[in-house]
């Protein structure tokens, strides 16, 4: 998601400089400030997605390791319990 943002962003970066080279003297900006705008919102969008979908894989990642050594953990625990029991 965060790539296709960034694409689309540098495709209307791309148009509304290619407008602005086309500007008549008389100064209609519209069409190349609309395609500015749109691009540096697609940029903004693309940075906060892609910093929200990092933390969330880190907390993804963290409870994972998490629940790995709890079952580790109880996983020594019922070793030694049935090792006590043997003996």
């Amino acid at each position: 998601m965060r790539t296709f943002l960034f694409l689309c962003a540098a495709v209307s970066l791309l148009i509304s400089a290619h407008k602005f080279s086309l500007v008549d003297p008389n100064g209609q900006y519209k069409g190349a400030l609309f395609f500015l705008l749109v691009g540096i919102q697609m940029l903004i969008t693309g940075a906060l997605i892609g910093g929200h979908q990092d933390e969330r894989d880190l907390k993804a990642q963290g409870q994972t390791e998490k629940e790995d050594s709890k079952v580790a953990g109880s996983g020594i625990v019922n070793e030694s319990v049935e090792e006590g029991k043997k003996s």
